[in-house]
């Protein structure tokens, strides 16, 4: 029951302002569950719910969104794919300082005034380094999406452009997940069941969060959803860090 709630959660959070999935379903899931188990539960709905994503953008909008980030999608690619495949021997501290850290790159990023960019002709070598960071992320916690997200910000992504640059990034990042997560032995058959059927939520969550984009100020629900992804951060650095 967990798992469905915090997928569907997630789920109206990420069909509202496209990321947060992950951040918010492990956050819930790990107030109950091993760290180690709520990152295998959640792997597979962030491949499907990735793909739907990316699917609402046209294949000739995907192609030009990875023409122009394909060194960022390489790097994270073979990074996370590296990385998951030692994920199981981390120790469940290490998994909720790295979410934790995840949670707090993401509010900040949000919240500064600060707001960097990357100039064009720095912007492929900048991607890289950003696929290598975002790997190493999400390769051990399953989030891997605020670094990207803060590149794309920072590139100057038009909002036409938003919805194929963030699908093909994510989406490409989640199959070396995937893969690594099966190939590593975290997700067994047995989880395998549960995390599929948890897509269910999550999809009914996306659908209902298209629904609010139009209904409610999506300002007013990104300083809501900031303000609990803070809290949440603070409660897995305890974690991490005091047991």
């Amino acid at each position: 029951m967990l798992v469905m709630l915090a997928m569907f959660v997630g789920g109206v959070c990420k069909g509202i302002i496209g990321v947060a999935l992950p951040l918010v379903g492990i956050s819930v899931m790990v107030t109950l569950l091993d760290p180690k188990l709520a990152v295998a539960m959640i792997v597979i709905p962030i491949f499907l719910t990735n793909l739907q994503m990316a699917g609402r953008s046209g294949v000739g909008e995907l192609v030009t969104a990875f023409r122009r980030f394909w060194p960022l999608v390489a790097t994270c690619f073979t990074t996370i794919f590296a990385v998951s495949l030692f994920a199981a021997r981390l120790s469940s501290s290490v998994i909720l300082i790295g979410l934790s850290v995840a949670l707090l790159m993401f509010v900040m990023a949000n919240v500064s005034p600060w707001k960097p960019t990357v100039p064009a002709r720095f912007e492929k070598p900048a991607g890289a380094m950003v696929g290598v960071v975002s790997g190493v992320l999400g390769g051990a916690t399953s989030v891997y999406g605020p670094p990207i997200t803060m590149f794309l910000l920072a590139t100057g992504v038009p909002k036409s452009q938003w919805s194929a640059s963030v699908g093909v990034t994510f989406t490409l990042g989640s199959l070396p997940l995937l893969a690594g997560y099966v190939l590593n032995g975290t997700i067994t058959s047995a989880v395998a069941v549960v995390s599929t059927l948890a897509c269910l939520p999550a999809f009914a969550g996306m659908w209902l969060g298209f629904k609010l984009q139009d209904a409610m100020p999506p300002e007013i629900f990104r300083k809501v959803l900031l303000a609990g992804l803070f809290i949440m951060a603070l409660n897995l650095l305890r974690k991490g860090f005091f047991g």
